[in-house]
């Protein structure tokens, strides 16, 4: 009997050791991510007040070389792939901090239109917001849902008198805090989906950390960026649910979709392999007859994600019969894709035209898989820089694209229902995007932006390639010639932008 009970109380023990690693985890997490948050906001208001917009991309390779030269003679005395990932993040927090501080609201914008309360782009949605009231109309952005510009909007409304604003730009640089916050904390949520699959973090975090389109985003007044977040936090809370239907992964997956869906309605589109996810679940627990708890998570789920995803989209079918899968018309824009065929925009790829030009033409480009492929680097921008820069990126991410399509198409054989979630969750939002395409065949619906989820799941599933094959002979060498053109890309990436 003492036996016994010696036992249960060291198992009690376990249990509660295990507990307070957990709660200590997820406090350590919180606090990084807050204290991230002050560093952005401290970061902007003492450039701002010092006037050192010119000088940023100075202090951006800086610390870049600093951060480099202590991490490389760290790593060479003992090589720790943890400590190389904090310098991998600490990077990728520079570089979109460091965009975001030296790029004004107008620069390599999308929608932002004038910045006036008359007009109907990001800028103007923003400002009714502060004026009061959502925006009375679905013209133009409107038809957006507004947690973005709700956010934006506080932000400038604190800063504002913080920093004696005035200047219609200053004002609305302040909404790019937003941005730039989300785009970074998604980097934790890479790293988090690393640990849930258990794949060795630096490239796969490496490739995300400094594809230049997620610069972009983080500087840019609109969507994106948060709704990048809240799809990757779909991603890890589908694969923590599945795994486990407690009442925190469920709250937590209800609230990124019902959240997610409030900055950007697309987030939707991860309803289908998340809801396959839930069927299969709830399949196996009537065989395990644990059907009452799966379905008690599924009504919490609904309860909570419904409401929070649909209100403004009813709210603006109701007033202007606005439809629920709407999308704003631009065919008026004079877009040349949409005078090619098919076959041209989908079923082709002009390999001739990957280096000449580099940069993508959103009027005149018509091919899809060329567009993508430049517009993972580039988006719709040119940028003033010598040419070979960038053409050498160009051909680098080419190698690697290629790479990550072999190791998705290796995916499809995994057993692991993990990797074919996240493959089923890519495959989903490719033929979203490509069905959105034909429906709208103009050189704008091409951007990356609109999938740039996939290229998340593409590079954690190249990583797990890796990992799987590291002990053959050719899979060896891949893994070597994949290290070498990362980190040059890498390397490239943050050169020019810290010199652009």
């Amino acid at each position: 009997m003492e036996q016994s009970e010696k036992l249960l109380l060291q198992s009690r023990q376990l249990k509660h050791m295990s507990n307070n690693k957990a709660f200590a985890k997820k406090r350590n997490n919180s606090i990084k991510v807050i204290v991230l948050g002050i560093s952005i906001l401290a970061a902007y208001i003492l450039v701002y007040i010092l006037d050192f917009q010119n000088a940023v991309q100075g202090i951006m390779l800086f610390l870049i070389i600093s951060a480099a030269l202590i991490g490389g003679y760290n790593l060479c005395q003992k090589f720790d792939s943890d400590m190389l990932v904090k310098y991998i993040l600490f990077i990728g927090f520079v570089m979109r901090i460091g965009y975001m501080l030296y790029t004004p609201c107008p620069l390599r914008q999308h929608d932002l239109m004038d910045i006036s309360i008359d007009s109907n782009g990001h800028a103007a949605y923003i400002l009714n917001i502060l004026d009061g009231h959502l925006p009375m109309s679905n013209e133009g952005q409107f038809y957006h849902p507004p947690l973005y510009h709700i956010l934006s909007g506080i932000v400038i409304f604190v800063l504002k008198p913080i920093l004696h604003l005035t200047n219609e730009i200053d004002v609305m640089n302040c909404a790019r805090l937003v941005s730039c916050f989300f785009s970074c904390i998604t980097l934790y949520c890479v790293k988090s989906l690393c640990v849930e699959l258990n794949i060795k973090k630096p490239i796969p975090l490496a490739l995300v950390a400094f594809l230049p389109n997620f610069y972009l985003m983080g500087g840019r007044v609109n969507n994106d960026a948060m709704a990048m977040f809240f799809m990757t936090i779909i991603l890890i809370y589908s694969i923590r649910w599945y795994k486990e239907q407690s009442r925190k992964n469920t709250l937590i997956l209800a609230l990124s979709f019902g959240l997610g869906m409030m900055s950007k309605m697309s987030v939707a589109v991860f309803a289908i392999p998340s809801g396959l996810v839930m069927i299969y679940v709830l399949a196996k627990s009537v065989k395990s007859h644990n059907l009452l708890k799966t379905l008690k998570s599924l009504c919490l789920f609904a309860a909570v994600s419904i409401p929070l995803g649909l209100a403004y989209p009813i709210r603006n079918m109701i007033m202007f019969h606005q439809p629920l899968n709407y999308v704003l018309n631009v065919s008026d824009a004079g877009f040349a894709s949409e005078n090619y065929s098919y076959t041209q925009r989908f079923l082709t790829f002009p390999i001739t035209k990957i280096v000449s030009p580099v940069y993508n033409d959103v009027y005149n480009d018509y091919n899809l898989w060329m567009y993508l492929l430049k517009g993972g680097l580039f988006g719709e921008f040119r940028f003033k820089i010598v040419t070979a820069i960038p053409a050498t990126m160009l051909f680098i991410y080419t190698i690697i694209t290629i790479l990550m399509l072999i190791s998705v198409v290796r995916s499809l054989k995994d057993k692991d229902i993990s990797v074919r979630y996240l493959v089923l969750s890519a495959s989903v939002l490719m033929i979203s995007y490509i069905a959105f395409n034909i429906k709208y065949p103009y050189g704008c619906t091409m951007d990356f932006r609109y999938i740039a989820p996939v290229f998340v799941i593409c590079a954690l599933l190249f990583g797990r390639f890796l990992d799987l094959n590291k002990d053959k002979k050719i899979s060896n060498l891949i893994h070597r010639i994949s290290a070498v053109a990362v980190l040059t890309f890498s390397i490239l990436s943050i050169y020019m932008f810290c010199v652009i």
